[in-house]
């Protein structure tokens, strides 16, 4: 009798109380079940971006016109020079009284860098260790530098000028402006390479670097026999649906020990044809920084959407 009173008050228990019921099953070493584990997404980092040796400089200071300065590098006077060179922001080796030199080779492009109908300057001078290059924007009829960029190498360097260290192209973006694209190439002895591209633009007086990345590299293995070289290049392409998006294209390869050791195996076509993996990462633009931003990791491209 005493235990057929047991079982009826369980049952009377589980009928007006159910919840007190599942509570007692999930009593003891048992817990509710919880929701699946969602690992939290990967952060976003752009593919190797960075100036390397490139030195970007953003300032505001008052300067003559362009072609003023210009002709203040070629005179008689030290005096003139050295204030020519300080109105490009020249480094300070270049300053030093009974050391004033002549440029190597001048390089004056009047471009639209920014968000105005007005043309902006770009005054890129040939050192005998560096190339510096100023951003000149006019403002109510005078002259500001608002930027200096500058790249240490020997003007003996046959691979670096001011043609090959800048030039302006037209954005990828509202194809009506342009942008300077600055590249500086470092090698090794071991015959390794680094060229860092830099996009400038202009917005409202200011001069921003819009992107930066390893466009170009060359790594050899000299610890191995037979280890050859590994090769890396990117490039922007620009997205056709939507005005504001470009794609990082990440390019990969390799050369073998014979490939690397061939007479042509720094040239950019034998390079080129050893190119065999491609990556994207896709970019947006900011209106307002005028900063291109990642909007996804590097994945296979296709595959990036």
């Amino acid at each position: 009798m005493r235990l057929q009173a047991l079982l009826f008050a369980a049952a009377i228990a589980s009928l007006c109380c159910p919840d007190t019921a599942r509570a007692q099953r999930h009593s003891g070493s048992s817990s509710p079940p919880t929701a699946p584990y969602k690992p939290s997404p990967a952060p976003i980092v752009a593919a190797s971006s960075g100036l390397g040796a490139l030195q970007f400089l953003s300032v505001n200071y008052g300067v003559p016109a362009p072609q003023s300065i210009t002709r203040q590098l070629q005179a008689d006077d030290e005096r003139t020079r050295a204030s020519a060179l300080s109105a490009l922001g020249a480094p300070g080796q270049y300053l030093t009284h009974g050391h004033i030199p002549y440029p190597h080779s001048v390089q004056l492009d009047f471009v639209a860098l920014g968000n105005t109908d007005e043309l902006d300057a770009v005054l890129t001078v040939e050192l005998d260790q560096h190339l510096v290059s100023a951003v000149l924007v006019p403002e109510d009829g005078d002259w500001h530098r608002v930027a200096t960029i500058t790249f240490p190498t020997a003007f003996n360097d046959p691979s670096t000028m001011p043609s090959t260290f800048v030039r302006a192209e037209r954005t990828l973006v509202g194809q009506l402006r342009y942008q300077a694209v600055y590249r500086a190439s470092t090698n090794a002895p071991n015959g390794d390479s680094t060229e860092n591209q830099a996009v400038l633009r202009v917005l409202n007086g200011r001069a921003v670097i819009a992107i930066s990345f390893v466009s170009s590299a060359r790594t050899c293995d000299t610890t191995k026999a037979h280890a050859g070289c590994d090769l890396t290049r990117r490039w922007l392409q620009k997205d056709p649906p939507d005005d504001h998006h470009i794609t990082l294209v990440t390019a990969t390869g390799h050369l073998n020990a014979r490939e690397a050791a061939d007479p042509l195996a720094r040239s950019n076509q034998f390079q080129t044809a050893h190119l065999r993996a491609f990556t994207c990462q896709p970019f947006i633009l900011s209106d307002t920084s005028q900063h291109f931003e990642p909007t996804a990791n590097p994945a296979p491209c296709g595959a990036t959407r």
